[in-house]
């Protein structure tokens, strides 16, 4: 049998399956298999594949009524496995961080860079009105902290607002200003008195129907950010009160500011291991300068009499444990605003103190220092 005849059928039609027809006898052969070598492909899978709307470019709509795609996830999203998981796309205050490459490194940061000498000025014009307001008197130092609670929170409240959230920013620009002077005044009871109010007040701004229509969430972030800067700063009126209030104040600056210079300067000369991902610039060398520095800072208060560290009533020992103290709580102050702003995707809070961003960048590590100097004097004493 020829092949053209074993492609005829009983009735002459012609079929090119090259098999033979059902009616004739077997001829023991296998069948063979004719697979295409053409990387170009076949027309019946090109229409297979526009009627399953699998292309793109094709009629959507009419291929979105023919087909519907089937949800087959068992379980939660596997991309929020892990709750303490860091691998997300990257946020703004990662991406203006890696923008600074490694050409322009050199340029805008290190230990010569234009961007040190400005926080360097920056923060000797800020020293310099500290201990002008201290040298004048407890007033006009009380006057300072209502003040920079003020701005603080104020940059807080607009960086919430930025992203969505909208607390009664009036409310606790209020309790953060008036917190201070009410705590200088009364007392550390005045602190829970304007807490209390704070929340009254928040509740009444919604049920008046002032605020919008989310009270929950925007109540909890007007009491984050009450506690986190009102309530924190607000341990520094109460260094004042002390009689050695002065000192006491001034040497909570100290360490706070030991902790951040030698954590800087050490960072960028020696830093080359990552502590974070919620701060990516932090290096566990820059963590170790600032703890050193610290407890240095530390045993000079007792060197040169700082305050209540002359001996009477603390002496060698006390600051020492103080300076202790303050390295391990420190990192955390500094660290706790680094992962607000990682939430917030924000760089800095503020742009008021040039080379350092706003108020509350640079007083992240004070707000944590100066209710640790206050705990440890109570317990020491």
């Amino acid at each position: 049998m020829t092949e053209e005849e074993n492609t005829k059928g009983p009735e002459g039609d012609s079929t090119n399956h090259g098999l033979p027809h059902w009616s004739e006898p077997a001829t023991g052969q296998f069948p063979k298999v004719e697979v295409s070598k053409s990387d170009e492909p076949s027309e019946d899978w090109e229409a297979l594949r526009e009627d399953a709307n699998w292309g793109e470019g094709a009629d959507s709509e009419s291929s979105a009524n023919k087909t519907q795609r089937i949800d087959v996830t068992i379980g939660e999203d596997p991309k929020t496995d892990d709750f303490f998981s860091y691998g997300k796309p990257l946020d703004l205050a990662e991406t203006t961080e890696s923008i600074i490459s490694e050409g322009k490194k050199s340029r805008r940061s290190g230990l010569g860079s234009r961007e040190t000498l400005t926080r360097v000025l920056t923060g000797l014009v800020l020293g310099g009105i500290v201990i002008l307001c201290l040298a004048i008197s407890k007033i006009a130092t009380v006057v300072l902290i209502a003040v920079m609670l003020g701005i603080a929170s104020t940059e807080l409240f607009q960086s919430l607002y930025k992203v969505g959230w909208q607390p009664p920013t009036l409310v606790g620009l209020v309790a953060s200003v008036g917190m201070p002077l009410a705590a200088y005044w009364k007392g550390e009871g005045a602190i829970g008195l304007v807490l209390f109010l704070t929340f009254l007040t928040g509740a009444l701004w919604y049920l008046l129907g002032i605020g919008g229509t989310r009270p929950v969430p925007n109540l909890a972030v007007l009491t984050l950010g009450v506690v986190y800067v009102g309530v924190l700063g607000s341990h520094a009126a109460l260094l004042l009160d002390d009689p050695k209030g002065k000192g006491l104040l001034l040497a909570a600056i100290l360490l706070a500011a030991g902790y951040d210079i030698g954590g800087y300067f050490i960072g960028q000369a020696l830093g080359r291991s990552p502590l974070t991902e919620v701060s990516p610039n932090k290096t566990i060398e820059g963590l170790l300068g600032g703890t050193l520095a610290t407890v240095g800072v530390g045993v000079l208060l007792a060197v040169f009499d700082v305050g209540p560290f002359d001996g009477d009533p603390f002496g060698f020992s006390n600051a020492l444990l103080l300076g202790i103290v303050v390295a391990v709580i420190a990192p955390i102050g500094d660290l706790a605003e680094s992962l607000i702003k990682r939430d917030l995707k924000i760089k800095d809070m503020g742009t008021v103190l040039p080379g350092h961003g706003g108020v509350l960048d640079r007083c992240d590590t004070l707000l944590f220092v100066v209710p640790t100097v206050h705990y440890m004097v109570l317990v020491m004493s």
